[in-house]
């Protein structure tokens, strides 16, 4: 417990850094779904639509399908596949620019419990490919913590805690520092294959400016085999 309030006490140092950035309060709509194909394949999808605004201004939208092995209940690798369309920020003077990229990504994720306490840790490399000629690559890093707010674990009808952070880190065409992403969310389990989530996450970049957004999540979990 002392290590999950510690993680909390890093989300509140996060937000009140933010509050001293000047940028507008942005959202992330997002959908997972998880589909075990066997005890040892899972097929993920994830579609995201990201806006400047809470409802209105398209920033982002992708969709990533992703093909994982589990070799045990704690250990995952991935390939996937995912396509990218981004528009910058409409001005007085500029209307909003429609760019596509393209990214392969190599992922591994690692479970352990600590407690209550489900720690998830998940490494990616993406081989990114933008519109044009341009090519670049990133590795991530993301420490995720959720907790159980009535009982050892999650049931149907219940409400639960997610905490996480990510670091982005440019490897070409050269070594830098992309972002940094904290969050924290409210998820509730809506039934045995689906639960629900909202919250809020504080982008940093290099330059010293962060962005604030709202982030909602639905997530569908199936299995396809008996």
């Amino acid at each position: 417990m002392k290590r999950w309030l510690a993680l909390w006490a890093m989300i509140i140092l996060g937000w009140n850094n933010a509050k001293a950035q000047s940028s507008d309060l942005g959202s992330w709509y997002v959908y997972n779904g998880f589909y075990d194909l066997s005890p040892k394949l899972e097929l993920f999808l994830e579609s995201q639509v990201r806006t400047y605004s809470v409802i209105t201004e398209p920033q982002n939208f992708f969709f990533r399908p992703y093909i994982s092995y589990n070799f045990n209940s704690n250990f995952q690798l991935g390939i996937g596949n995912e396509y990218h369309s981004s528009w910058t920020q409409a001005t007085d003077e500029f209307e909003p620019e429609q760019s596509s990229e393209y990214r392969l990504t190599v992922q591994s994720i690692i479970k352990n419990k600590i407690g209550r306490v489900n720690l998830q840790h998940r490494l990616r490399y993406e081989f990114r490919f933008f519109e044009g000629s341009s090519r670049g690559q990133r590795t991530r890093y993301r420490l995720q913590a959720s907790i159980p707010l009535q009982g050892e674990r999650v049931e149907q009808g219940e409400f639960f805690l997610t905490a996480g952070n990510e670091i982005l880190l440019n490897t070409q065409p050269s070594f830098e520092f992309n972002q940094n992403r904290i969050y924290g969310m409210l998820g509730y389990q809506l039934s045995k294959t689906i639960h629900l989530q909202a919250g809020y996450m504080n982008l940093h970049f290099g330059n010293k400016v962060s962005d604030h957004r709202l982030q909602f999540f639905f997530t569908h979990k199936l299995p396809f085999y008996k």
